[in-house]
């Protein structure tokens, strides 16, 4: 049996939450204009993203140490609006592993990624909280492959759908690097399904707004 050392992103949920494909709610975009305006996270530099693409919008830099990458499968068969969701969807899942680094459950990074007070806010929130809180973060790679957009039944979103390898991720303590114990949480591969909404006052960013997970799942198979 697999012998895994965290849950590494589904402390807030080990099924599945929300049938996304059929959520319909709206959510405040108070901050949309000045994303982590009044946050207790420092203020955080913009740059393009590290691959090159420049679509107008400043987004925050995200950073990792070196013994920790996470990579993303291209995604396949979508327009362009499916490509900047899919791509966001990425944005947003790598700004909460930033902010677990940073120690910072407040981060302005995974802030400018989601629609403030949804559920995905208080998903990334929870994530970061329960790592800081233990001294955790994690080394090693988080993989993600198999990933898709569908449209949403809600107007101006989609759901980005994709599959996430923990097995060559382990945690550590943050302060001593020492190895956190071992423990059995089954499945290394947890299906994801986040929903993503294009701002409004800028239409190449895509927020998130709901997560959904299950360990092993329909994205995980095959």
């Amino acid at each position: 049996m697999n012998r895994r050392t965290l849950p590494v992103l589904t402390v807030l949920a080990t099924a599945t939450v929300h049938l996304l494909t059929g959520c319909g709610g709206e959510s405040s975009e108070a901050d949309e204009k000045t994303p982590g305006a009044g946050e207790s996270s420092a203020e955080t530099s913009a740059s393009a993203r590290e691959n090159g693409e420049d679509d107008g919008v400043d987004r925050p830099e995200i950073e990792f140490p070196d013994d920790f990458t996470m990579t993303f499968a291209g995604v396949k068969g979508t327009d362009a609006g499916g490509e900047a969701a899919a791509r966001d969807a990425e944005n947003f899942m790598k700004s909460i592993q930033h902010a677990i680094f940073e120690g910072d459950p407040e981060s302005a990074v995974y802030k400018f990624y989601v629609d403030p007070m949804s559920e995905a806010h208080e998903y990334a929130q929870f994530q970061v909280t329960q790592y800081v809180d233990h001294g955790w973060v994690l080394a090693g790679e988080l993989r993600q492959s198999n990933v898709k957009v569908s449209d949403s039944k809600a107007e101006g979103a989609r759901v980005v759908s994709f599959c996430s390898d923990e097995s060559k991720a382990t945690g550590k303590e943050a302060k001593t690097g020492r190895k956190v114990p071992d423990k059995d949480f089954g499945s290394p591969y947890i299906s994801f399904e986040v929903l993503m909404k294009q701002a409004k006052s800028q239409k190449d960013l895509w927020r998130a707004s709901k997560v959904s997970t299950e360990r092993g799942g329909s994205q995980c198979a095959g």
